[in-house]
């Protein structure tokens, strides 16, 4: 005994309550089609009915079940309100006789199951006292999916592979901002990996390429000089190594060196030590979160380069943490936009739980100095 049951866009709609509807036709499935059988237990139990017991309806249960449910096929409340789900989603529904069987839930080993479709086998009990769950069995099962597979959404014009679970649990240990889009942590998380598993910089130039759409979903993120200190400074930072990374557009090549940048918190004072570009100084503007360059000086002259605030060259920088091992790194002109952006790496296992001890926070460290 076989059916076949197709929903479409049209299906769906009509059985969503008007309060609900905006929610629900965003997080359904919008291309999907589900094709409905009978388990061998359940054909064999409907074989044998007679007039005290009729036989099985499944179709009938199935959408009276949709009735009832209108977001029946949808993700709850993971899709966000500027996003829709694009995700295809073919499902082979099994009724199943809930008093002999257990209901299931498994991918169908025999199709291709990525982000963008999903083929799914669902033993459901219509049959049993239990009955009145399918749908949240059903829920459940399009949970499971989604950790094991991922999916698709569509944000403006962009199509966007939202990962499975394990890359999301990854993505948060490693401290990512949650300020980032999903596509652009995954690269970052790319990076942060390949940064603790060489302990160099990162080879991907996909890592330097995304800087300035990382930069302008950060920028409003206020530097922690004290863990930048703690974490950047080799005298403070237990031995571990840093390195100052770029890539070059026009040579195509990237560039790499030892760095360690070491602030006296309590006199506002930065130096920025580079094998190649040698020592820099700078000072702390709390009020504009930014370091300025501190200009080098003979006898009583300014000596070249000198900092844009006195005519001169040299950038504001600041440093942004992407990740418990990256750090941003950006040089800013006089309105505050990057020039020029490249990553400060640290390998290694610490959170930000690790620098929250007894050590004064920015303004407490300012008070104390005033």
């Amino acid at each position: 005994m076989f059916s076949m049951l197709r929903v479409s866009v049209a299906l769906a709609c009509s059985f969503l309550a008007t309060s609900a509807f905006s929610a629900v036709a965003r997080n359904s499935f919008d291309n999907m089609d589900v094709k409905t059988s009978y388990s061998e237990l359940l054909q064999e139990k409907n074989a044998r009915n007679d007039s005290l017991l009729p036989a099985f309806d499944g179709d009938k249960a199935f959408a009276e079940v949709l009735r009832l449910n209108p977001n029946f096929w949808s993700l709850g409340s993971a899709i966000n309100k500027e996003e829709s789900l694009v995700t295809k989603l073919h499902v082979n529904l099994i009724f199943v006789d809930g008093t002999r069987e257990e209901p299931f839930c498994e991918l169908d080993k025999a199709a291709k199951n990525t982000a963008d479709e999903w083929n799914v086998r669902i033993g459901a009990d219509f049959v049993s006292a239990g009955s009145n769950t399918v749908h949240i069995h059903v829920q459940q099962c399009l949970d499971y999916v989604r950790d094991q597979l991922g999916y698709a959404i569509k944000k403006g014009d962009k199509i966007i592979h939202v990962p499975p679970k394990e890359t999301l649990d990854r993505i948060k240990k490693s401290e990512i901002p949650d300020a980032i889009d999903i596509d652009l942590q995954q690269t970052l998380l790319k990076a942060h990996e390949d940064v603790n598993l060489t302990g160099k910089c990162p080879k991907d130039i996909e890592a330097y390429i995304i800087l300035m759409n990382v930069y302008n979903q950060v920028k409003k993120m206020k530097m922690d000089y004290v863990v930048i200190n703690d974490q950047l400074n080799k005298q403070r930072n237990g031995g571990s190594r840093v390195q100052s990374c770029a890539f070059s557009r026009e040579w195509n090549k990237r560039y790499q060196e030892s760095a360690s940048f070491e602030c006296d918190i309590d006199n506002d004072r930065c130096i920025y030590r580079q094998e190649n570009d040698g020592d820099t100084e700078w000072s702390i503007n709390y009020e504009k979160d930014r370091f300025e360059y501190i200009n080098k000086k003979f006898l009583f002259f300014n000596r070249d380069p000198m900092s844009i605030h006195k005519g001169g060259t040299m950038m504001d920088l600041r440093l942004i943490r992407l990740s418990t091992t990256l750090y941003l790194e950006a040089y800013i002109n006089l309105k505050g936009e990057p020039v020029t952006l490249g990553l400060i790496v640290v390998p290694g296992d610490k959170t930000i739980k690790d620098y929250e001890d007894d050590r004064p926070s920015n303004e407490e460290a300012r008070e104390l100095t005033e």
